[in-house]
């Protein structure tokens, strides 16, 4: 019986290659089929899907348009805006993808829930507690690599090596093939259809996903500077005696720190080097403005709402090389990301490294004479080739 399942579904699995290798069905497929769903259930249902967004995304926005003007007055730059279609764009993804993820975590949950169960459906087989061999696999790995060494000794001729090593020549030979392929795929794809083609599959696939994440940013940034005009506002409606309004910052330096990735991906090292910088003195900006909240409430927090918006525009835009103008960040102190989880690992790397020393039998003199030298390494290895300040130094060596 299972025999004859085998070739059925081998029969089936020929049969329907055989039929889409046939040019005149696909032909036909794509004309009685593909283009009228497309026509008439696909079209609808991204016109409906972009009705909705929009609604969604003018109720989003409808504070946006009332607090903003009376803030931003004639600050902002001239030129079309690009956030509303960016927040619209996000609703739009996230009709999906939200219903999607959690369709994803439901059968995640349940499958690890149930793994028992369905192990013993597919008449999988579950280690137990007395299978060892099942259950152990590192020490199954470990005696194959301790067994290489008895291997070696047991070769009596050419054709033992060869059969032991045929595996790791195999590959080699197909590493060293993986440069012709990649050459010949990229000599292939570089033609036009074929980038036509790819463009498009590429753009349908941000379409369906990529706005829900790369579109995130500005919906922060449009949120935080809503809540500061709204601050603003309240500010100059005050009671004598009131607080003073106090909008933090933390959300948008998030999406900061990671708005050259969502945005555009991943550039080469240098670049991102460059793009990282610039956002560390962007996050510097911000937390410079937002410590003077409790000083000048009015100024800073019009100031803090200008910011905000011009970063959401030049992160549609794509500019984000250029999230703020020099003459916006001034002399702001850029900030260093994660500095209290560095600052964390450099303290345990230090204290590992000066516990095994210390293990080893090096003496009390030699002990002291390398504790500068890990913390200074560890700092510049850490800090990914940043050198630290001779006071910053200090004080990790010696704790105040």
């Amino acid at each position: 019986m299972a025999v004859v399942v085998v070739v059925a579904e081998v029969l089936v699995l020929v049969t329907a290659g055989a039929l889409w290798s046939y040019l005149p069905f696909r032909a036909w497929l794509r004309r009685c089929i593909s283009e009228p769903v497309n026509r008439r259930v696909v079209a609808e249902l991204k016109r409906r899907r972009g009705e909705l967004a929009t609604r969604q995304a003018d109720v989003f926005l409808t504070e946006a348009r009332e607090v903003l003007p009376a803030v931003v007055a004639d600050a902002m730059p001239p030129g079309p805006a690009h956030t509303p279609l960016w927040v619209t764009r996000w609703w739009y993804a996230a009709q999906l993808t939200v219903p999607m993820s959690l369709v994803a975590f439901v059968m995640f949950a349940l499958i690890v829930w149930n793994a028992e169960a369905y192990a013993a459906f597919w008449h999988l087989h579950v280690p137990r507690e007395g299978d060892r061999e099942a259950a152990e696999p590192l020490r199954a790995l470990i005696r194959t690599v301790t067994s290489i060494p008895r291997t070696v000794q047991a070769w009596k001729g050419p054709t033992d090596v060869f059969k032991s090593l045929r595996g790791v020549l195999v590959i080699v030979v197909g590493l060293s093939m993986a440069p012709l392929l990649q050459r010949l795929g990229a000599a292939m794809a570089e033609g036009g259809e074929q980038r036509q083609r790819r463009e498009r599959l590429e753009k349908k696939r941000k379409l369906r996903t990529g706005d829900y994440v790369r579109c995130w940013p500005v919906i922060v940034l449009v949120v935080a500077a809503v809540q500061c005009a709204r601050a603003h506002r309240n500010w100059a409606t005050r009671q004598p005696g009131d607080d003073v309004p106090r909008v933090s910052m933390r959300k948008v330096e998030r999406v900061i720190w990671r708005a050259h990735r969502t945005r555009r991906g991943k550039a080469r090292h240098h670049h991102e080097r460059v793009l990282k910088a610039h956002a560390a003195r962007v996050v510097g900006a911000l937390r410079a403005a937002e410590a003077e909240q409790d000083i000048e409430p009015g100024r800073v927090l019009r100031d803090l709402t200008v910011m905000l918006l011009v970063i959401a525009e030049r992160y549609a835009e794509g500019r984000v090389g250029q999230l703020l103008d020099d003459e916006q960040i001034g002399d702001a102190v850029p900030v260093v990301p994660r500095e209290h989880l560095r600052m964390a690992a450099v303290g345990g790397v230090v204290v590992l490294i000066m516990a095994g020393a210390s293990v080893a039998g090096l003496p009390e003199a030699a002990l002291t004479a390398l504790l500068p030298v890990v913390a200074l390494v560890a700092v510049i290895v850490i800090n990914r080739g940043k050198v630290p300040s001779p006071s910053e130094l200090t004080d990790l060596v010696i704790p105040r």
